[in-house]
């Protein structure tokens, strides 16, 4: 063995060491910033010189090792599952946190002007006029119940901080994130650059893939991505089928309205920094969400973004709403149901005390209880209050419910108490039967009871899913100062070892060059 070679074999060891403890400082100096993944030396033999050829075959030496690659320590498994467990969990936690601000609006988690009290205090003032049909305090107490219940209705759907206001609320949100979707999608590109530049210069790039797989990981919590990697190292992101960057090149999200009149608004594959218009042709990021499933489990639960959509709804909806606008989103069913149950109690009271079978305390013919606001309008929660002549002081002499004309005369009332609880006409259960009023609600209630339940059921087995994989990922790609200070301590001792070993063939060299003497002497 040459001299010359042993020397190479010792600073081959040298330079790999260094690196080595290299690598685990900057493991530890990172070992706090989220999204770092541990990184290792890859070594490898350099190369082999050949020394005989003999009988039993070629005897070579080996000239050292070489760093063949700074290696993050990755699983690509792992890294998928975790964002498909994040994209579904976020998806059922808008669902459960929708759920959850429609109980408060309905007031059903608080002691005082719940919807459920509201609708017991007018059975009671009927109940009382039963006793006292012709007393002032009696027919008062009436029309004020009356009053609280068209407020609260309306309150609920159209109120400031009613369920419209909070379609509105979430409609701000799809805003912003489609906003941030497409910050995302620019820094990713912007990054892709950066790592096959680096990585076709023989530089390592794990800082910037690090970053990388920071963004994958945000990206993924608000849409159902699919992650490829291509052979140059640049990652394309697929959503539904459709390309959202594709080797280099960005598909930016922008916005067109849902529907004409309501300003709600669905993300959209265009350039415009406009809001479009609802009728304008370009492809949807999802589709029409109205015809797709959504029971619990379906592959198409996944992604906050979608969540928030199936939330929303396209449309403010009240009893004539079709039920494909509907039924596949939370808010506008809700709002369906509670004005198609307002609906229904005003038609019955109005038909009852004033369809002109009925006198009042003058002895003439009734006005209706509810009138609509504006005439041209439907009659619906929005367009739906007291009669304005029953809510002058002097009003209760116009409440009509006798309809005999004698005073005393309960036979109305009783007939609407009869209708009230055993069923009103259209309030319909899924046989199409009329449904009691407090029958109608607890089932409304009941229904958005199951599936903020099964929101919340589905986001926790997946929240937890996805603790488990983040664990995973953490116990292999995290950094541990204990496992570290270990491979520094190895590192360590193989700079020694192959500084041992160069200052031994030092003094071997030195030896034959200056301690054997001149030859002929």
């Amino acid at each position: 063995m040459s001299s010359m070679s042993s020397y190479s074999i010792g600073v081959s060891g040298l330079r790999n060491a260094q690196s080595g403890l290299s690598t685990t400082g900057h493991n530890m100096a990172n070992s706090g910033i989220q999204g770092y993944t541990r990184q290792g030396n890859i070594q490898q033999t350099y190369a082999y010189r050949k020394y005989s050829e003999s009988k039993v075959g070629l005897l070579q030496i080996g000239m050292g090792t070489d760093l063949s690659e700074i290696r993050q320590i990755r699983n690509k498994f792992f890294d998928a599952e975790y964002r498909d467990e994040a994209s579904v969990s976020n998806f059922y936690a808008a669902k459960y946190v929708t759920g959850q601000e429609i109980e408060n609006i309905l007031g059903e988690l608080e002691s005082k002007y719940a919807a459920q009290d509201v609708l017991s205090n007018v059975w009671e003032a009927l109940n009382e006029l039963t006793i006292y049909p012709d007393g002032i305090e009696t027919r008062g107490s009436f029309i004020d119940t009356c009053v609280t219940l068209a407020d609260k209705m309306n309150d609920i759907l159209v109120g400031p901080g009613g369920l419209y206001n909070y379609q509105l609320n979430i409609n701000d949100q799809i805003k912003k994130y489609v906003g941030r979707i497409n910050e995302i999608v620019e820094e990713i590109d912007g990054l892709n650059d950066k790592i096959v530049y680096r990585e076709m210069n023989k530089d390592q790039a794990n800082d910037y893939r690090d970053s990388r797989n920071l963004l994958l990981d945000e990206l993924s919590t608000y849409l159902d991505i699919i992650v490829k990697e291509n052979s140059n190292g640049r990652s394309d992101i697929i959503v539904g089928g459709k390309e959202l960057l594709v080797n280099g090149s960005v598909n930016k999200l922008g916005l067109k309205y849902s529907t004409a009149g309501y300003g709600f608004v669905e993300p959209v594959f265009t350039r415009s920094e406009e809001i479009l218009a609802s009728d304008a042709e370009v492809i949807s990021l999802f589709g029409d969400l109205s015809t797709e499933n959504f029971a619990g489990g379906s592959g198409n639960c996944a992604g906050l973004l979608k969540g928030l959509l199936i939330s929303r709804g396209n449309v403010l909806a009240d009893h004539n709403t079709p039920d494909n606008q509907v039924s596949n989103f939370l808010i506008p069913r809700v709002e369906k149901q509670f004005d198609t149950l307002f609906v229904g109690i005003a038609n019955l009271l109005n038909e009852a005390f004033s369809s002109g079978d009925t006198f009042d305390l003058t002895g003439e013919k009734g006005v209706p209880i509810f009138t609509k606001i504006h005439e041209e309008l439907d009659f619906t929660t929005s367009n739906i209050q007291v009669n304005p002549i029953l809510r002058d002081s002097n009003g209760y002499n116009f409440l009509a419910l006798s309809p005999s004309g004698d005073v005393a005369d309960t036979t109305a009332i009783l007939e609407v108490m009869k209708k009230w609880e055993n069923g009103v006409e259209g309030l319909k259960d899924d046989f199409n039967q009329s449904m009691p009023v407090n029958s109608y609600y607890r089932s409304v209630i009941d229904e958005l009871s199951i599936e903020l339940d099964e929101a919340n059921t589905y986001y926790e087995e997946h929240n937890d899913l996805l603790v488990s994989v983040d664990n995973k990922r953490q116990t292999l790609s995290g950094v541990s100062l204990d496992e570290e200070l270990s491979y520094m301590l190895k590192y360590q001792y193989a700079y020694q070892a192959s500084s041992k070993f160069i200052n031994i063939i030092d003094s071997m060299v030195d030896k034959v060059v200056n301690g054997m003497g001149v030859v002929g002497r």
